[in-house]
């Protein structure tokens, strides 16, 4: 008899397992499209990203491409010309000796070094610094934004599905509702206005339920747009399964942003503005210490021709400094300078309106959180009053004692209520990303 026993007691557990083994592989057949795989697409495939990186990596080629001021520098260099008159002199009654020949050259290394330029080549360099710093923290801020772009774009489209959820639910419960408010009709108990307001809820719905598809439909070609992963536009988000994450997931992710508070100095764009005001400062700099004299050490060994009067080749070598000092520019070097000057102070006042702004904007959004994190109780409680409301006046109808207009009024208090819990939580998350646009990450 244990056998048999056994055999009915593995039959059955096996027949409670098939649900469960079911829903497992349906699980596993939706597979969740994650924000973090997102951003990671992106951040391989933006073309503005790539673009940006190109031009940081540019300013640093520049910033090699000026050597220090205490490097020596070797050329090559050589000259040729064709004189037609000749220098000579008399020796003797018909005797001439020219001094030269009409083809003249010169060819070979020289080497140069620059002792001293007040400065000059440095302070370029410091600039060549400054805005190859520049272009690396545009580069980082313009990653902190187009994540907040990817970030902005997949909170909608989550948001649209939990919409669409919601309307979808309130479209079953209006059409059950239709039914019964058709079969009262049918049995003389129900009146025409109840009837043609049920129908019209459900054609409202439907109508609400088109155009969130459609708006799902854009939010994914925009999502798309940004990111670029092939998924995007392989799945179908209007068929009502669950393929991303969901507002409680988003939610949890950034809600540690709302307890940072990030440096505003620190900010990739303040930091790149200031960075390319100091560029300028310096080029003012370098550009003003060009009126002051430049010393140059040079030596030259050469291969000459002619020797004088000896029409031979021969080996010159060379050492010498040279100064030189503009002593008459027109104002050329003053207004450069001051040219730069100027847009090194422009700059300065961009960062620092740069910076009052960012301020602002976090303490708002930091008060904002908070406010709407307020509200999630009371919102949480109208959702309840609104769901007794609309369950009581439906079975007040059905027993007689009211018309269906106001139980099709209380249906939409539910559902507004429902939706702005969501619409209350995508606010909260909005502004937790655009903490962390702020702060950089």
């Amino acid at each position: 008899m244990a056998k048999p026993n056994y055999l009915k007691a593995l039959t059955l557990s096996i027949i409670l397992s098939a649900p469960l083994l079911a829903a497992d592989d349906q699980r596993a057949k939706i597979s969740v499209l994650t924000l973090k795989e997102l951003e990671s697409e992106m951040l391989n495939q933006s073309l503005d990203l790539k673009s940006k990186t190109f031009e940081a990596e540019a300013a640093k080629e520049k910033r090699e491409a000026l050597p220090s001021n205490y490097i020596p520098k070797l050329t090559l260099e050589g000259t040729y010309k064709y004189v037609s008159e000749i220098p000579e002199i008399n020796m003797a009654p018909g005797r001439t000796l020219k001094f030269g020949d009409n083809k003249n050259y010169s060819i070979g290394p020289t080497l140069s070094l620059t002792l001293f330029d007040f400065n000059s080549r440095s302070q370029m360099q410091n600039s060549l610094d400054k805005t190859a710093s520049s272009k690396e923290n545009e580069t980082k801020n313009l990653i902190s934004h187009s994540l907040f772009k990817t970030r902005l774009h997949y909170l909608n489209l989550v948001f649209l599905l939990e919409k669409r959820n919601l309307t979808s639910e309130s479209l079953k419960v209006a059409n059950k509702q239709l039914n019964d408010v058709a079969a009262k009709k049918r049995y003389g108990s129900g009146s025409r206005l109840d009837l043609l307001t049920a129908q019209k809820e459900v054609h409202e719905l439907e109508s609400q339920l088109k155009d969130i598809d459609f708006n799902v439909t854009a939010e994914q070609i925009e999502l798309y747009k940004v990111a670029f992963h092939p998924r995007i536009k392989e799945e179908n988000y209007t068929q009502g399964s669950n393929k991303l994450e969901t507002l409680n997931d988003l939610q949890g992710r950034f809600s540690h942003y709302q307890k940072i508070v990030p440096n505003v100095q620190s900010n990739t764009k303040v930091k790149s503005i200031r960075d390319l005001s100091e560029s300028f400062e310096s080029q003012a700099k370098s550009i003003s210490n060009q009126r002051y004299p430049k010393i140059v050490l040079f030596a030259r060994t050469s291969l000459d021709y002619p020797n004088g009067p000896d029409l031979t080749r021969f080996n010159q070598k060379a050492v010498g400094v040279s100064l030189s000092i503009p002593l008459f520019d027109g104002g050329e070097i003053s207004h450069n300078s001051n040219e730069k000057n100027l847009q090194a102070m422009a700059l300065k006042q961009q960062a620092l309106n740069e910076e009052r702004n960012i301020s602002e904007s976090i303490q708002l959004a930091i008060k904002r959180i908070e406010n709407l994190q307020e509200q999630n109780e009371i919102i949480e409680k109208k959702i309840e009053e609104s769901e007794d409301i609309a369950n009581l006046l439906y079975k007040s109808y059905q027993d007689g004692r009211g018309t269906f207009i106001e139980v099709e009024r209380a249906n939409i208090k539910r559902r507004e209520s429902k939706l702005s819990l969501s619409l209350n939580q995508y606010q909260i998350i909005h502004n937790l990303i655009q903490l962390a646009d702020v702060a950089g990450e």
